[in-house]
C-alpha cells in the first residue's frame, strides 16, 4: 500500500507567498482596465518628413512645373497622422474645425493621400494657400493611419499642425528610421526577457527561504 504525505506547512506557506506575489500584480492590471474604460486614453501621433525635389531648379538647369505654374524651389512633403489612443475619435470632438497642416512654403496641391488599414476612410484634404485642411467628416479610428502627400514651393519649408479635439493630447514624433525601428524593437524585447527573468529569480529566492 502506497502512502501519499501530506504537503508540509513549508509547502503551502510558500504557495501561499507565490498567490500573495500574483494577486497584486492581478489587482493592479484588473484596475488599469477600469481606469482606461472610464477614463479613455485619447491620442493623435503626427510627424513630417519633407524632400527635396531638386537642388539645380533655381539655376536654371531644370524647370519645374505644376500645370501651367512654374516652381521656384519645389519640395515633397509626407505627413503621417494616427490615432494612437485607445478610442476612435468621433467627428463631433473635433468641435466643428479642421486640421490644419501649414506650411511656410505655398501648398500646391496634394500628390497623395491613404489610409491604414485601407478599409478605413481618409478625411477629406483641401488645398489652402499655406495649409492643407482635414475635415474631420468621418472618425478617425483607433489605430489608423493616415497618410498625405502635398507639393510645396518655397525654401527650407516648416510644418507644423493645428487642432481643436476635446480631451486628446496631440504629440509630433521623429520618423524613425528602419535601423532605429529594429533596434527600439530588440531593446523592448531585452527588457520583457529581463523583467520575466527578474520575476522566476525572486520566486526561486522565495521558495528558498521559505524551505528553509
Amino acid at each position: 500500500m502506497t502512502i501519499i504525505a501530506a504537503p508540509s506547512e513549508t509547502f503551502w506557506t510558500a504557495l501561499g507567498a507565490v498567490g500573495a506575489m500574483l494577486a497584486i500584480p492581478t489587482a493592479l492590471f484588473i484596475g488599469w482596465l477600469g481606469y482606461r474604460a472610464v477614463w479613455p486614453r485619447r491620442r493623435i501621433y503626427w510627424s513630417a518628413r519633407v524632400s527635396t525635389v531638386t537642388h539645380t531648379a533655381a539655376r536654371g538647369a531644370l524647370t519645374i512645373t505644376h500645370g501651367s505654374t512654374t516652381l521656384s524651389n519645389p519640395h515633397v512633403v509626407e505627413i503621417d497622422l494616427s490615432n494612437v489612443g485607445n478610442k476612435d475619435l468621433e467627428p463631433a470632438q473635433f468641435n466643428g474645425r479642421p486640421i490644419e497642416i501649414t506650411s511656410t512654403a505655398e501648398v500646391i496641391a496634394v500628390l497623395n493621400e491613404t489610409s491604414r488599414p485601407t478599409s478605413q476612410r481618409v478625411l477629406p484634404a483641401t488645398v489652402d494657400t499655406n495649409a492643407l485642411s482635414l475635415s474631420p467628416a468621418t472618425p478617425l479610428h483607433q489605430g489608423q493611419t493616415l497618410t498625405y502627400i502635398m507639393l510645396v514651393d518655397g525654401s527650407d519649408p516648416q510644418i507644423d499642425l493645428r487642432a481643436s479635439v476635446s480631451n486628446t493630447y496631440i504629440k509630433r514624433q521623429t520618423r524613425l528610421t528602419p535601423d532605429e525601428i529594429v533596434r527600439m524593437y530588440y531593446t523592448r524585447m531585452s527588457q520583457v526577457v529581463g523583467a520575466s527573468a527578474g520575476t522566476g529569480l525572486l520566486y526561486l529566492v522565495f521558495l528558498l527561504l521559505f524551505k528553509a
